[in-house]
């Protein structure tokens, strides 16, 4: 039960995807965000960890996203994603309202339990019309941060997670991949998170660098 966004965008390397969720309960980022070089996708609802590397390999093994999602059943089950040359998202007649998804040019927003569908409005624009000249993973930061400030996941409960994951087709650093598995704030605490993850990686570039 989250919001989340997945994103497909061409880069120097090729094609680059990334994942970003949030949810009012722990370990958002153990089930629900999954990216690799063929796509990313997002699974939510009542699933299981296996449900998002299982669509990953069905893209990677050639079918389109949108067929994916469509074949994968469970009514109580949330998916949605982008791969190379397409983009879906399905969500299940049984999940927890308010729930939708929806597809847009290279990305895909959806959730269930959202305070309204505004929620996804809000993770949209938050994509496309902030710092376009900023790495994917800090972008993705801020269209979850839009979500959440137009309602998020609107259950009343006192710990909530949020991860983000990039692949770029090349060699990726560390800070491409973060989660907070528990927090009052999640998402502001991720956004700090990456802060100091991309500051703590660049210094030791740097000092390796230097003695090389």
């Amino acid at each position: 039960m989250t919001f989340s966004i997945c994103v497909r965008e061409r880069g120097a390397a090729g094609y680059r995807f990334g994942v970003a969720a949030a949810a009012r309960v722990p370990a958002v980022g153990s089930v629900c965000p999954h990216v690799s070089d063929a796509g990313a996708v997002a699974v939510a609802g009542v699933t299981d960890a296996d449900a998002g590397r299982r669509l990953l390999d069905a893209v990677a093994g050639g079918d389109r996203v949108a067929d994916a999602m469509a074949a994968t059943g469970d009514p109580r089950t949330q998916r949605h994603g982008v791969g190379v040359d397409s983009a879906g998202a399905h969500t299940g007649a049984d999940c927890r309202p308010v729930a939708a998804g929806r597809v847009g040019d290279g990305y895909t927003v959806a959730g269930t339990s959202l305070a309204e569908e505004g929620v996804l409005d809000a993770l949209a624009q938050g994509y496309r019309e902030n710092e376009r000249d900023a790495p994917l993973v800090r972008r993705l930061i801020t269209a979850l941060a839009a979500g959440a400030r137009a309602g998020g996941d609107d259950r009343d409960l006192p710990v909530g997670s949020a991860a983000v994951a990039v692949r770029t087709g090349t060699s990726e650093p560390l800070y491409h991949d973060l989660r907070v598995d528990a927090a009052e704030t999640p998402v502001a605490d991720l956004r700090e998170t990456y802060r100091r993850a991309k500051h703590g990686y660049d210094a030791a570039v740097d000092r390796y660098t230097e003695n090389s």
